[in-house]
């Protein structure tokens, strides 16, 4: 089976991407080449991107690298890269695409001959979005994979083939570790939907130490200028947090294990929290906003424990019955209250919970019966 697999050419995609879904194109073409027996791949990506598969382009550097395009004009290369691949489509069975949510292969679909499978990587509630899939009716070549059944509900009626969860290598990298430690982690992109605000507050009213691990965003900054200050102002009440930028996720994995929690109050309807499954792999329990797709990746009370936003938005009954801050500071409090005993229950619940839903293994299968699965449709 020949596949062409269209990355984004924002970036280079390498072992050394720190976006989600970048991070999902390496891991998938990666876990892939153990099928190559039923499976060749072919990767339209930047042309300096390192991946085990032949590399299609239509720049060496990636939009982000090079002085003459950047982030202004990215979008144009974006489409080139696409439009190489779609005349290229001869030369493979069905076609992979890994950019957004696909909104860029919309307008051509109606000059595809191939299926094409799309992975959807953003949120689904912006109105923008739904008002520019409604322009498109006829979705009969394009298959939609979901990465959570939670990323469906704003447009659930396109042509989804299933549900597949990211995966991570928890037998090489993401290794359990059945005791933890004692303090907070967080790491993301240092955005505000990303929660970090409600991070520094959370361990402030807590008094547990805590372990900080910002990605900088540059649009961003003076807003995380203003969070270093408030880390100032923690240390000087005796609170102990530690704070270290754009480090690496492989480098990320001991403070993981060496952790009591991972506290993510997302303010966003996030498809799907990578972390989360990096977090628990590890063996590490999650506190979190019960917003997006946490409910759906969280067990509460086994592998972790969910909050409501807010007396007006409630998603579910959980265990913590308070909400917002106020119900965040008691799911902490909880697992630090822990008998050792149950808490290493809770950490080996994690860990199975991961090898059960979230390994490459299993993604790497199911995204090859799903190409199985197009090419049986596909009219003879």
């Amino acid at each position: 089976m020949k596949v062409a697999f269209i990355n984004s050419n924002v970036v280079k995609i390498g072992k050394n991407a720190k976006k989600g879904s970048e991070i999902f194109d390496y891991v998938l073409i990666n876990g892939m080449k153990k099928k190559k027996q039923t499976l060749r791949v072919t990767a339209f990506a930047s042309g300096n991107s390192s991946l085990p598969a032949k590399i299609e382009s239509v720049n060496y550097y990636s939009s982000s690298e090079d002085k003459y395009v950047g982030m202004e004009h990215h979008k144009i290369f974006e489409i080139a890269l696409l439009s190489k691949a779609i005349s290229m489509q001869k030369n493979f069975d069905l076609l992979h695409l890994s950019i957004g949510n696909g909104e860029l292969i919309l307008p051509f679909v109606k000059l595809l001959r191939r299926p094409v499978v799309v992975t959807m990587h953003g949120s689904l509630h912006e109105k923008y979005v739904q008002k520019y899939f409604s322009l498109f009716k006829d979705f009969k070549n394009l298959y939609f994979v979901s990465i959570t059944n939670s990323q469906r509900k704003p447009l659930p009626n396109l042509n989804y083939v299933r549900t597949i969860y990211h995966g991570v290598d928890s037998k090489r990298n993401f290794i359990f570790n059945p005791t933890g430690g004692n303090c907070v982690i967080w790491t993301g992109r240092a955005v505000p939907e990303k929660g970090l605000d409600t991070v520094l507050t959370v361990i402030k009213h807590t008094k547990k130490p805590g372990r900080i691990f910002p990605i900088i965003k540059e649009e961003y900054f003076e807003w995380l200028k203003n969070i270093i200050i408030r880390r100032r102002n923690l240390m000087n009440q005796a609170v102990k947090i530690y704070i270290d930028f754009d480090v690496h996720r492989m480098e990320l994995i001991h403070h993981y294990q060496a952790s009591k929690l991972f506290l993510f109050p997302l303010e966003w309807e996030e498809p799907f929290g990578l972390t989360i499954v990096e977090a628990m792999a590890c063996g590490t329990p999650v506190v979190a906003y019960a917003r997006g797709s946490i409910p759906e990746l969280i067990k509460d009370g086994e592998t972790g424990l969910i909050v409501n936003p807010s007396d007006d938005d409630i998603r579910g009954n959980f265990i913590i019955k308070k909400t917002g801050i106020e119900g965040l500071c008691e799911a902490v409090e909880h697992i630090y209250s822990l008998p050792e005993p149950k808490y290493q229950a809770m950490r080996l619940a994690c860990r199975q919970h991961v090898e059960t839903n979230f390994t490459v293994e299993r993604m790497v299968d199911e995204y090859e019966k799903v190409y199985q699965e197009v090419l049986k449709k596909r009219p003879r």
